[in-house]
């Protein structure tokens, strides 16, 4: 008797594993899909914005460094509008200066790219001017207390790199295009001017008056068409504030 109820309870075991499994091929048929197109999706790499102009600018500073020498007067570097002064070298005549300068830098990638803007040069100055990390509606912008504290980070690096050597920062300019946001340059200028204050190499350089017109409106004949970008009447305006102070 007792046998016939073990047989019993194995066939029943077996007819209940049997009806799971069943159900379990059942559960995956009902959830195998078909796709008959596909959505594009894009994969953004954490570095790209970083990186973004690594085959284009950064690859020409790469080249230049390889050609000039290292031993100069005066290292240039920043944004565009270091990279687009062209009368660089004869508006400072006869030192001799090097433009590192290039297109869209911020202070962000700056710190990136710090050994390839710098790379071999052993400079007796430094000149610096940098305006893209503040821009109106931009997802790419910082506070005004976030770029004080990058723009400290890197004054603090080259001071240790180059003890003694003086770094000139120019006030951020006020233009048409980012007219929307003055209010915060403004408070980035106030700041750099109190930082240079107590600075032993950090001399601040006011070049965003100059641009400006006596009742302090934007004087749009310094600009460029892009209403950004100085022209060479901005320039002169840069050279007869900054030329006396880098020949002293």
């Amino acid at each position: 008797m007792k046998k016939i109820l073990f047989i019993l309870c194995a066939l029943f075991a077996v007819s209940c594993a049997n009806n799971q499994s069943a159900q379990s091929q059942t559960a995956e048929q009902s959830n195998i899909f078909t796709i008959d197109s596909s959505l594009p999706v894009t994969k953004q790499c954490d570095m790209e914005w970083i990186l973004r102009y690594e085959d284009k600018y950064i690859k020409a500073l790469h080249e230049r460094a390889a050609v000039e020498p290292s031993e100069c007067d005066v290292l240039f570097f920043g944004s565009s509008s270091i990279r687009r002064w062209k009368s660089l070298k004869e508006d400072f005549a006869p030192l001799t200066v090097v433009n590192r300068g290039y297109g869209g830098a911020t202070l962000r990638d700056l710190h990136y790219y710090y050994d390839t803007v710098m790379a071999h040069y052993k400079p007796k100055a430094f000149v610096f001017y940098c305006d893209n990390d503040l821009k109106p509606n931009s997802k790419t912008n910082i506070t005004v207390g976030e770029l004080f504290d990058l723009i400290r980070l890197l004054f603090n690096r080259i001071e240790a790199d180059y003890p003694g050597v003086p770094i000139y920062f120019l006030a951020m300019k006020h233009c048409q295009h980012r007219e929307a946001i003055r209010d915060r340059q403004a408070v980035y200028n106030s700041l750099m001017r109190e930082y240079a204050e107590i600075s032993d190499q950090v001399i601040y350089v006011d070049t965003c008056t100059p641009l400006l017109t006596e009742d302090g409106q934007i004087d749009a004949s310094k600009f460029v068409d892009d209403k950004i970008h100085l022209n060479e009447k901005g320039y002169a305006d840069w050279v007869k504030i900054l030329r006396p102070m880098l020949i002293k």
